[in-house]
């Protein structure tokens, strides 16, 4: 993983970028749990994503950028040349979800995948809600057993 300044940790709210250009943190994203920022490094390691973005009880991170004045990453599930997720956090029950999962480019779906099983502290769970895949989550589930669907 990136080393990141370990003053992000003590008052993050106050970084607009957090790590570099490739991290942002929105304005509504006020107290940040340090899960999110193990997840941002993680993910910015993937060389195809360009854009992380740390929100309120979420993160987006996507190869494209919208083009409307949120600046947001694309997440869209099935857009052509698009590889990104959303996860919505709970740290209150220590939860990752995953919201939204696309990638055109084989591979990168299990990148993507590994990079947030390998940055979420074993006693937080990583779940799942809904599989329209087929033989995607079935086969991360294999590979990962950390994961869970509901």
């Amino acid at each position: 993983m990136m080393t990141t300044d370990k003053n992000i940790f003590r008052n993050p709210q106050q970084y607009s970028i957090i790590i570099n250009s490739k991290i942002l943190k929105a304005s509504n994203a006020r107290t940040i749990d340090p899960v999110y920022f193990n997840l941002a490094e993680s993910l910015a390691a993937i060389d195809i994503l360009n854009y992380i973005k740390i929100y309120n009880e979420r993160i987006k991170a996507s190869n494209l950028l919208s083009e409307n004045k949120k600046k947001e990453p694309i997440t869209e599930i099935g857009k052509d040349g698009v590889i990104g997720l959303e996860l919505l956090i709970d740290s209150t029950n220590k939860t990752i979800q995953f919201y939204s999962l696309t990638s055109s480019e084989k591979g990168y779906g299990r990148k993507l995948v590994k990079a947030v099983v390998d940055a979420v502290p074993d006693d937080w769970s990583i779940v799942v809600v809904f599989d329209s895949s087929g033989a995607f989550w079935q086969n991360m589930i294999e590979e990962f057993p950390r994961l869970s669907v509901a």
